[in-house]
């Protein structure tokens, strides 16, 4: 169901509610002012009989009595049925003669009771009271006949009329609602049209300040987003690209040259060497790249651990594989994130600590408050390469000697701003490189 639709059922449904109340309302009022009239009359009737105290009320009704009740006593509508109890009967009064039903539990003297009911298939409002002397009950009644016609006519007037007050309303509801989200058609055309044409760099049009506008913003926001992430995509593909020719044309070289020539065994053995590890610089960048790419640790579920405790998997993991001695300081600071996510950063650190660390030169760790921060005793950073160490594929005039893609403090850079954190990178006083990241810590909560 379309909106416009939504809108109309919605303002129809809102007015049928009112109308019917409205009309409900109306009914009873009139009928309350109808039988409010007729009770006024029928009061005044009985009021006049029940002064009639000393009155002989004969056994039955002759026309010797009829002609001496006072029977011009005005009223103010013409049928009326008068029935008069006694000890000795019911004497039923007037020309229209209609017996009444008896009289239902105890009247209080002077006091009137009234009551609709059908009798021999006429309706007929009902009026008793109780006379002490002489003993009697006096009931009088009148027809409904007209005031049932008028309310039956009232009736049908409100319903009808309210029939068509919701027709009207659903009618204007859908007029307005087609004006009210013609915004949202224009908003759609322009969407469609940007995801049809893939034109990322156009934005929609948007005027106003109404909660269509704010959508309209929150789209370009997104379109936004998505340029920036498929420029981003874009330049790792081609830095990407960049960075695999130069292992893939040495690899290239070194295969054609021991297929094509007779290579002597020494110089065999070199080459194989030299294509195993271009082989496997290949790898860690294919590896590091689709880490970028597909950006994997975002799918890892949050949780809260001590940084501590992923420092100590990550130098396990690092003495297992050479003699490098490392120092650890930690605090029992407590983070909420992605671990394994936190581990690859780490590591990258760590790693590349490692890479430029002098042989026997120790790493040294710090944790503190959430603050990672890894020292190595290497030749430090040039001061015109700080800015930039934490780029995609940037690699310093000395590192391109060196293997490596360029892509492992990118990595950790990823990886701390998911987490909400920052990187950082310096020189130590005494030389050496200091590299490391921060993100928000608990440290109460490791206790």
């Amino acid at each position: 169901m379309t909106i416009k639709r939504r809108i109309a059922l919605v303002a129809a449904g809102a007015v049928a509610i009112s109308v019917v109340l409205m009309a409900v309302a109306a009914f009873l009022f009139a009928r309350s002012q109808y039988m409010q009239q007729i009770d006024d009359a029928l009061q005044q009737r009985i009021d006049t009989y029940a002064e009639l105290s000393t009155l002989d009320i004969p056994s039955r009704t002759d026309n010797r009595y009829l002609d001496s009740l006072p029977g011009r006593v005005s009223a103010d509508f013409d049928a009326t049925y008068v029935q008069v109890v006694t000890e000795r009967g019911t004497v039923n009064i007037g020309p229209d003669q209609l017996r009444l039903p008896p009289v239902e539990g105890p009247v209080p003297l002077g006091t009137t009771t009234f009551r609709s009911e059908w009798v021999d298939g006429v309706h007929v409002r009902i009026a008793a009271t109780a006379v002490a002397v002489p003993r009697r009950f006096l009931q009088v009644a009148r027809p409904l006949t007209e005031t049932d016609e008028a309310l039956s006519g009232l009736a049908i007037l409100l319903t009808v009329g309210g029939g068509i007050g919701v027709l009207l309303a659903a009618g204007i509801g859908f007029v307005v609602a087609r004006a009210a989200i013609r915004p949202i058609g224009d908003l759609e055309d322009d969407v469609s049209g940007i995801s049809q044409s893939r034109e990322f760099g156009r934005r929609v049009d948007v005027s106003g300040t109404d909660e269509v506008a704010q959508l309209g913003h929150a789209f370009n926001g997104l379109l936004d987003e998505l340029e920036l992430v498929r420029a981003e995509q874009s330049r790792l593909v081609r830095d990407a690209g960049h960075e695999l020719r130069t292992p893939l044309t040495a690899l290239r070289t070194n295969i054609e040259i021991l297929t094509r020539h007779d290579v002597p065994s020494e110089e065999r053995m070199r080459m194989l060497e030299s294509a195993n590890a271009e082989v496997e610089e290949l790898s860690i960048l294919v590896a590091e790249v689709v880490d970028l790419a597909t950006d994997r640790y975002t799918e890892e579920p949050h949780s809260t651990f001590r940084l501590k405790e992923v420092v100590d998997d990550v130098v396990e993991a690092l003495t297992r594989r050479s003699d490098r001695e490392v120092f650890v300081e930690a605090d029992d600071s407590v983070v909420k994130g992605r671990r394994a996510a936190i581990n690859r950063a780490v590591t990258n650190i760590v790693t590349n600590a490692d890479k430029w660390s002098p042989n026997g030169g120790p790493i040294r760790i710090e944790v503190e408050k959430g603050t990672v921060t890894v020292t190595d005793e290497g030749p430090g950073i040039p001061e015109e390469d700080i800015p930039h160490v934490f780029e995609r594929f940037y690699r310093s005039a000395d590192a391109r000697a060196m293997p490596g893609s360029g892509l492992g403090l990118s990595i950790v850079d990823t990886i701390v701003s998911d987490h909400g954190g920052r990187v950082f990178a310096s020189n130590g006083r005494n030389g050496g490189a200091i590299v490391g990241f921060s993100i928000e810590s608990d440290v109460s909560a490791a206790s």
